[in-house]
């Protein structure tokens, strides 16, 4: 993460304000549809070069002094109207957990190893042929016709095994936002595992269903570097490509912690609604910062944006997951639209030191955000004449309430396969 680097919003990108913001800054801006494989914004982003997104209105800017931002806003000739500084974006599962107790609790480290060397090994039951896994079932997958067909599917995440037994006969497009890693390789694992839920059909050994969207188009963004960590500047390029390249649904597993209380960012709520307008829906996860049931915290960036669909988990016992985000900032915004299996949930995953096989059980609103982005691109097939905020609003008005569940932590409730 660059240290001085922030991100600009601004309500006109017309010539005239593109060299107002040079002139501001002094630097040149390069437009997002100049950007190629070659030509990466983390190429070009520094001292005296910005990237502007031209799908969103953003510029990533780095080294400006921040009352000089603050003058331009108050500036009526100036097109900035917000900025934030740049923020650092994780994987929302149990392992993130993990890794901050590695750091700040050394005293602890074998307590981790043991609980991270379980959760990899957790046994995963011997199942009948073409069962479904508990996700699936509890969502009604096994009374569909629909698999996605068409519709594209875009994983922002920490990259994809194209390697994976399960995927090597599907066509994967994507691009790396991480310099110097490549998208088509997952040292990390956990966007191999989002897609398999997302995307994936069913396990190559033993033939149990897993994937929502099977006949879905996977795309991949990396946005996420191997050790899962990103930024926002990554994220708003990958959206910005998402955009252009007019991918249906942009599937966000990652999330940054906010405070009791703060209000969403302007950035984030900015770029959903232009997702929304491009007929884009963007679904995050709530993320998994919540010690129940004594301390719930409010849902994270970017799901805690009104433009934004914010999912929150809940395990095979129809309970809310104990790690997961409640919307306790809706006054603010932050509210929580749905739930979605999010426990113990099986997908592919890369073969490595610490797995056995090519699958995992997981756990986190990053493992129930894929089940919400698979199911819109059922409905998206299903309903080919919908725009995407009415796929939103068909998804919340067939969800199906948990009793005993609060709205504030499961939304309108668990999404439903439509019959």
């Amino acid at each position: 993460m660059v240290k001085n680097r922030y991100i600009v919003l601004l309500d006109s990108q017309n010539e005239k304000s593109i060299r107002n913001v040079e002139k501001g800054f002094s630097v040149s801006v390069t437009s997002s549809e100049y950007l190629s494989k070659d030509n990466r914004s983390f190429n070009i982003i520094d001292n005296n070069n910005a990237v502007l997104y031209k799908n969103l209105g953003v510029v990533v800017v780095d080294d400006v002094d921040e009352e000089q931002l603050t003058r331009s806003i108050a500036d009526s000739k100036s097109p900035v109207i917000y900025f934030e500084k740049e923020r650092e974006f994780f994987p929302a599962d149990e392992f993130t957990f993990i890794d901050d107790l590695k750091t700040n609790v050394d005293q602890l480290k074998n307590k981790i190893l043991e609980l991270e060397n379980y959760i990899r090994r957790k046994p995963i039951p011997k199942p009948a042929v073409t069962d479904l896994e508990w996700g699936l079932k509890a969502i009604g997958m096994g009374e569909t016709q629909f698999s996605g067909k068409g519709i594209d599917v875009c994983i922002l995440d920490t990259g994809f095994d194209v390697s994976h037994p399960d995927f090597v006969d599907r066509i994967v497009e994507g691009k790396s936002f991480i310099e110097g890693e490549d998208w088509d390789k997952d040292p990390n694992g956990h966007g191999t595992h989002c897609a398999g839920i997302a995307c994936g059909n069913v396990r190559n050994d033993t033939g149990k269903r897993y994937g929502i969207a099977k006949d879905s188009n996977l795309k991949i963004g990396k946005v996420l570097s191997n050790n899962g960590k990103g930024t926002t500047s990554s994220i708003i390029d990958a959206i910005d490509w998402a955009i252009t390249k007019k991918f249906r649904i942009i599937s966000l597993s990652l999330a940054s912690p906010v405070k009791l209380n703060e209000k969403p960012s302007v950035l984030f709520e900015t770029v959903g609604i232009r997702a929304l307008d491009s007929n884009c829906l963007i679904i995050a996860a709530a993320g998994n910062d919540s010690k129940r049931p004594a301390l719930p915290v409010p849902v994270s960036a970017p799901a805690n944006s009104l433009s934004i669909m914010a999912v929150a988990a809940i395990d095979n016992q129809m309970r809310i997951a104990r790690f997961s985000n409640a919307g306790i900032n809706a006054a603010t915004g932050g509210n929580v639209n749905v739930c979605a299996p999010g426990v113990d949930v099986l997908s592919s995953y890369p073969k490595k030191s610490g797995n056995s096989g090519n699958y995992v059980l997981l756990s986190g609103t990053s493992m129930a955000t894929p089940h919400v982005s698979g199911l819109a691109a059922l409905y998206m097939e299903q309903f080919p004449d919908l725009n995407t905020r009415e796929i939103w609003e068909l998804l919340e008005s067939k969800a199906k309430p948990i009793e005993n569940l609060k709205y504030r932590d499961i939304g309108k409730g668990l999404i439903q396969v439509i019959q």
